[in-house]
């Protein structure tokens, strides 16, 4: 019978009590009893405070786990020559974590709402206050090996970019390698399947190396370029909507029944300069160069050019930014080009202006302007498109 009480108290104490103080008056009670001697109360303790650090070990990723949030309503105007203007009020949320389970192992997940489209995690007001949706947008398994990284599932954008070649809201699918030391040199490299067509084995494919090095001048002048080449395999022939059936640019050479006719090798360079600074604000230059080198192509080449007064940090902080961008139709893949400018997509040239204040440290307040023409190999619309932004990041 003793041993049907110890067990049973051993058990009860295990789930019921969190407190050791409490644990130590419930034995005294039970000895002075004489229930159990000094040694099981002993020794019941110390197999309850080893079954307290096995529950207390399966929760010790959180320590090393960040949790981090936005969310960002938008006014938006669209100026589109030929048709009415159109109003539209926005919401953006995304929510996520990282976490080291490990000394060398990194996962993550985070979600965004959006209509599943590639670049753009917006959802616009209406449909008399219908539910919006989340979608996964990121979500990976990451291995250092010291200065190597190696990446695999949805992942961040591992190439150090302009959004004349990649939207900002784009995360690849695939594998990357990355490789950063502390002399400033970096190489990244990806493949990412594109499509999977259950009838066919040459699926789409887009493969990526960027070799680029940033570092300063003395103690002001920080610079950093890079030279990228992108590759796509067994594109051509197939159709756009059946690579891209979320959102269909208007740029990119097509045959009539929406095949594409070339395959896409953007070569890139990137050179980021920041030589000085105005009202002590960081003044810097970028540039952007590309060239579609897959033979035959003849609307080949794209580049973006424009300068940043300000870093946002802190309350107070400011930021203001110009570039203007000129994109050839078959310069790079429509589908991924930034979908801001003239309604996304190649074929055009334009200007950005914006200017950000942070109202305080988590939260600021942006407007940006978008000044789109059509270049008029492919296609012929003309768009201005104003934003207004709140965005709170937590």
């Amino acid at each position: 019978m003793r041993k049907f009480y110890i067990i049973f108290l051993f058990l009860f104490l295990i789930f019921n009590f969190s407190y050791a103080g409490e644990v130590d008056i419930l034995m005294k009670k039970l000895i002075e009893k004489g229930i159990i001697s000094k040694d099981e109360a002993e020794q019941i303790k110390n197999e309850i405070k080893k079954e307290k650090e096995k529950e207390k070990e399966k929760y010790d990723f959180l320590k090393n786990t960040k949790f981090s949030g936005d969310i960002r309503v938008r006014y938006q105007n669209e100026d589109i020559e030929g048709s009415p203007d159109r109003d539209r009020y926005r919401i953006r949320a995304r929510w996520g974590f990282k976490t080291k389970i490990s000394e060398n192992t990194e996962i993550g997940l985070r979600l965004a709402t959006g209509t599943g489209e590639q670049t753009s995690t917006n959802q616009t007001f209406g449909e008399a206050f219908s539910q919006k949706s989340f979608w996964l947008d990121r979500a990976y398994l990451k291995h250092n090996f010291n200065d190597f990284g190696l990446i695999a599932g949805k992942i961040e954008n591992p190439f150090y970019t302009t959004d004349i070649i990649w939207d900002s809201d784009i995360n690849p699918e695939g594998l990357a390698f990355i490789y950063k030391n502390q002399k400033g040199l970096f190489i990244n490299s990806g493949i990412f399947p594109l499509a999977e067509f259950k009838n066919l084995t040459d699926d789409p494919f887009l493969y990526g190396i960027q070799l680029g090095y940033g570092s300063k001048i003395g103690n002001e002048v920080e610079f950093k370029i890079a030279t990228s080449i992108y590759t796509t395999k067994s594109l051509k022939g197939k159709k756009q909507s059946e690579i891209s059936p979320k959102y269909e640019p208007k740029g990119n050479t097509l045959e009539s029944n929406g095949k594409y006719i070339y395959e896409y090798k953007p070569f890139d360079i990137i050179l980021e300069l920041t030589p000085f600074k105005i009202a002590e604000k960081p003044f810097t230059l970028y540039a952007d160069y590309l060239k579609n080198i897959e033979s035959g192509v003849r609307e080949d080449k794209g580049y973006l050019i424009g300068f940043s007064i300000g870093k946002l940090k802190e309350k107070n902080d400011w930021k203001f930014e110009y570039n203007y961008r000129k994109i050839d139709a078959d310069a790079t893949l429509a589908i991924f080009s930034d979908s801001d400018i003239n309604g996304g997509g190649t074929d055009l040239k334009g200007h950005k202006i914006g200017f950000v204040y942070q109202v305080n440290k988590n939260s600021s307040f942006g407007i940006t302007y978008f000044i789109g023409k059509s270049l008029g190999v492919n296609r012929t619309d003309n768009r201005n498109t104003l934003q207004i932004d709140y965005l709170v990041k937590f």
